[in-house]
């Protein structure tokens, strides 16, 4: 089967930067990959030994112990990869040579770590003016506290409202706090890299993992903010919106999930299904009120899914405009046109691995595709 084109194909516009990632796990990791596969050169910094990043360690119970774990490989690629013992003189002479030419450092140790490797940011500014500096931290006020994504989702509220309602809640199935950590930091990266071309000037960046997790509250903060209510796990429920994240089982066993948001399309999705006489009733002829009577709605669509096959659904919402989705396996999704377009090849030490790509988009200039 054909590989799809990558999104961004060969352009690689941050070609000729260069980068020096101090930073192990996850997020900052992923935006050295980011920039890696934007074209910018990545050295990734790893103290010798076992004290690599600790991800080299981290591998489900049934991987193999033999080569590069699938967590290391997910972040990591395409980078060159060094071995620096940053509390040794010599080595940060090292790190001093590589600062000297590069644009961009990814560090996330803590503040108090910083002064032992010569990382203080007030004397790197001095004697590197253009380096772009972005330090992740792992909570906005308290500096020297150690951040991990399990501990972040759970004080931030995210994982405290996901789970079935009234059973105990859930981590989500990624790092999240991470991921969304590493967006932050992509942001800082290019808004600090656009200051300057401005001015010819560096910056210091600081991210939080616990600052990007309650910016990912949203709608959900916001009805504590303003309607003065604490969310609760609805499961994949929303909770403004009805049918919407229900999953139901079509006749031939394949799950599909419902994203009904407003009355056209729940009309539609009720003529599909041989239910117009719902559309007309008084407690789903709205969202509010299939909001209120969601548990009602969900078992009338039930019966009538249960009915049909999950392609023609699919391919009746295609023509009617109704949003729904399969329910699919990671192995399915990573398997579909896009999965395979996300998905690279490389070498990492010697090993041939895969791992989705970081840049998730595609440029045009002037009407030009940039392939």
């Amino acid at each position: 089967m054909e590989q799809p084109l990558s999104p961004l194909g060969d352009y690689r516009p941050l070609k000729g930067l260069k980068v020096v990632e101090l930073a192990s796990v996850l997020a900052g990791p992923l935006v050295g990959t980011f920039l890696s596969e934007l074209g910018a050169e990545v050295t990734k910094v790893e103290h010798p030994g076992t004290d690599g990043d600790v991800t080299r360690q981290w591998r489900t119970a049934g991987e193999s112990n033999e080569g590069i774990s699938a967590y290391y490989a997910a972040a990591n690629g395409p980078k060159k990869v060094v071995m620096l013992d940053l509390t040794q003189k010599e080595d940060r002479l090292s790190l001093d040579h590589l600062l000297g030419e590069a644009d961009f450092l990814l560090q996330n140790f803590k503040a108090s770590s910083l002064p032992l490797m010569g990382l203080e940011p007030a004397i790197l500014a001095a004697r590197f003016p253009r380096l772009i500096h972005l330090h992740l931290q792992g909570f906005l006020c308290e500096s020297n506290r150690p951040g991990y994504d399990m501990v972040v989702q759970a004080e931030t509220g995210l994982m405290g409202m996901n789970g079935e309602p009234g059973h105990s809640p859930f981590r989500m199935p990624v790092a999240m706090m991470d991921i969304l950590a590493a967006h932050q930091m992509r942001s800082a990266a290019m808004l600090a890299l656009w200051e300057r071309e401005k001015d010819g000037q560096g910056s210091y960046s600081e991210i939080w993992l616990d600052a990007a997790g309650l910016s990912a509250l949203v709608n959900r903060g916001t009805e504590f903010l303003v309607a003065g209510s604490d969310p609760k796990p609805l499961g994949a429920a929303h909770p403004q919106i009805a049918p919407y994240g229900e999953s139901f089982v079509c006749s031939c066993g394949g799950k599909v999930v419902l994203a009904i948001g407003n009355d056209r399309q729940f009309k539609s999705l009720c003529e599909v299904l041989g239910l117009d006489h719902l559309a007309d009733e008084k407690r789903f002829a709205t969202n509010p009120m299939r909001v209120k009577h969601r548990a009602a709605l969900a078992e009338s669509l039930t019966d009538a899914l249960r009915h049909i096959e999950r392609e023609v659904l699919m391919q009746l919402g295609r023509d009617r405009g109704i949003p729904l989705g399969r329910v699919n396996r990671v192995s399915e999704a990573l398997d579909s046109p896009a999965g395979r377009a996300m998905t690279a090849p490389f070498e990492l030490e010697g090993q041939s691995v895969r791992h989705l790509r970081q840049v998730a988009f595609r440029i045009q200039r002037n009407g030009n595709l940039m392939t």
